[in-house]
């Protein structure tokens, strides 16, 4: 299960630079549907171009598998990801960031009615002390009068993520999740090429190529199969619980690289979100106890 939560933190890592990516585009006059077109277009020419020269193996696929990569391709990813694109039109990346990271208590909620988790009384510390640094944050949210068009683009975001992340764990229970990742990001590509064309990246100025590059290597070819790979480990709602370190790494570059403020309650939020990660699960790092995750108890 180490492992597990190596992958889930290293792909919150690289999440957590979607945003300033994404900002960074939009303040470039990119469309919402273009910066998705983009991230996925490039990330699996990235993914597939990796696979062909690493392990050809990968590239295959059974049809039940790919079945599967396409409904989550092609119904569930898009729309989360132009919902979190268009919150970040109506509010600073450390916000958005921020609430979208309510998720790990829906998709807690969600495994719990639909997978049969039981909670332990690690996870529910865990999930108050996430919950806790996430209203820190909505209270920051609205004393800073930012536009609710945001917010509510942003909670839509994590519902569907949440969603997204259950069904996951249902598919890929017994596939190879890396596999599946490779092709999910196919049929992305595909769906958002069809609503936004690809040549619009030749009007780009070298900026912009330099943006589209960063968005198909860090938060897509790298985030996207370490996260299937979490899921497998240890499954969604751990992968989830880990993955909280996004957030923070969203807002320390956006203050670094966006001239965003950060002010005390945000980073009260954080600590909390960083407590909720790391103090009530250290006894889970232990190899003894990491044999078997909650989920397959279930």
């Amino acid at each position: 299960m180490g492992k597990g939560i190596a992958y889930s933190i290293i792909s919150a890592i690289c999440l957590g630079s979607l945003a300033i990516f994404a900002k960074t585009g939009l303040s470039m006059g990119m469309a919402p549907m273009q910066i998705v077109q983009y991230r996925f277009s490039f990330g699996a020419i990235i993914l597939f171009s990796w696979f062909a020269l690493t392990n050809r193996d990968m590239l295959r696929i059974s049809r039940k598998a790919l079945l599967k990569a396409a409904v989550l391709g092609m119904c569930i990813y898009p729309l989360q990801s132009w919902l979190f694109i268009k919150a970040l039109q109506h509010m600073p990346a450390s916000t958005t960031s921020l609430i979208y990271y309510l998720y790990p208590l829906m998709t807690t909620l969600l495994a719990v009615v639909f997978t049969g988790l039981k909670p332990g009384r690690t996870l529910y510390l865990s999930l108050l002390l996430i919950l806790g640094g996430c209203g820190l944050v909505f209270y920051n949210a609205f004393a800073r009068s930012v536009d609710i068009r945001g917010i509510w683009y942003a909670l839509a975001c994590m519902t569907t993520f949440s969603v997204y992340l259950t069904v996951v764990q249902r598919f890929t229970r017994n596939d190879e999740a890396k596999r599946i990742s490779l092709w999910v990001v196919f049929f992305m590509a595909v769906v958002c090429s069809c609503i936004s064309s690809p040549l619009t990246i030749l009007d780009q100025p070298l900026k912009g190529w330099l943006i589209a590059l960063g968005l198909g290597i860090l938060p897509t070819a790298l985030a996207i199969s370490l996260l299937y790979r979490a899921i497998e480990v240890i499954g969604s709602t751990y992968a989830a619980m880990f993955s909280t370190i996004e957030p923070v790494t969203t807002v320390l570059l956006a203050a670094l690289l966006l001239n965003e403020s950060v002010d005390a309650i945000q980073v009260c939020g954080m600590a909390l979100i960083i407590a909720g990660i790391i103090f009530p699960n250290l006894r889970l790092i232990r190899p003894k106890r990491l044999l078997v995750p909650e989920e397959s108890r279930a």
